[in-house]
């Protein structure tokens, strides 16, 4: 035995050793980084998806389906959220004791017809979560944007529970269009055109044109027989009631 006491490991068995220990690090810091009870990971998309994904949008110049509102990513101000919901109804992440920890407030709404470009699709991974900065919404799937006139990079945020390739497209198509939607904001009256690009709806809109303000609902309730149709979205807090395909009284904002 070598003087000082110690056992000196082979070299294969110290590579084994070191190998070990760096896997180990890397599963605590996945570990350590999930504080709340928020950020369980939820299912895992297989890889096959992830691939299709990657390989469609990466690299892809489309457009703003609805307008977002867009502002500081939670506690990380070198990115910038973007969101079709209220910031009081963004639910993405919860402290110890179950509460919702909210976004920053908007900084500004981004219209409808906006052009982007998707510079990455992220998914969870033990790695990718630890290594993004705490009270994020790190559990989930991020479509990364570059947005003219934006410095920083703008998140779209997935939900957890999207397991497919199906579920994750379904999202990212809520918010981006590989069509301009401009026309159709532009053939609309000044009046209702400007309360889009505040996130607004004004008794009198269309379908289209209240999807485009307050994005598109999470339910919709049809009675055919009468013509007439009510929307919800997350939370239940915003309604809207439609006639004959016109907007005819909502709640929230």
């Amino acid at each position: 035995m070598p003087g000082g006491g110690g056992r000196r490991l082979e070299p294969a068995a110290e590579g084994r050793y070191t190998r070990a220990m760096h896997r180990a690090t890397v599963a605590l810091l996945a570990l350590a980084a999930l504080p709340f009870s928020a950020c369980t990971p939820g299912v895992v998309v297989p890889d096959q998806d992830r691939l299709r994904l990657t390989r469609e949008l990466e690299g892809q110049r489309l457009w703003l389906r609805v307008a977002v509102f867009l502002g500081p990513f939670f506690s990380d101000r070198e990115k910038a959220l973007a969101t079709d919901q209220p910031l009081s109804e963004v639910e993405l992440i919860e402290g110890p004791g179950g509460e919702t920890i909210l976004p920053p407030p908007a900084e500004r709404v981004l219209p409808p017809g906006t052009s982007v470009v998707v510079r990455d699709v992220e998914f969870p991974t033990p790695w990718v979560i630890a290594r993004r900065v705490l009270l994020t919404p790190r559990t989930h799937p991020w479509v990364w944007l570059e947005v003219p006139g934006e410095s920083r990079p703008v998140i779209l945020v997935v939900s957890r529970t999207a397991a497919t390739y199906e579920d994750v497209r379904a999202e990212i198509d809520r918010y981006l269009s590989s069509s301009d939607p401009g026309r159709a904001l532009a053939a609309l009256s000044d009046f209702q055109r400007k309360a889009i690009e505040k996130k607004e709806v004004v008794e009198g809109m269309g379908h289209a044109a209240v999807a485009m303000a307050w994005g598109h609902p999470e339910k919709r309730i049809l009675d055919r027989p009468s013509g007439k149709e009510q929307w919800l979205w997350p939370g239940g807090r915003r309604k809207a009631w439609f006639e004959d395909d016109r907007l005819i009284r909502f709640e929230g904002r």
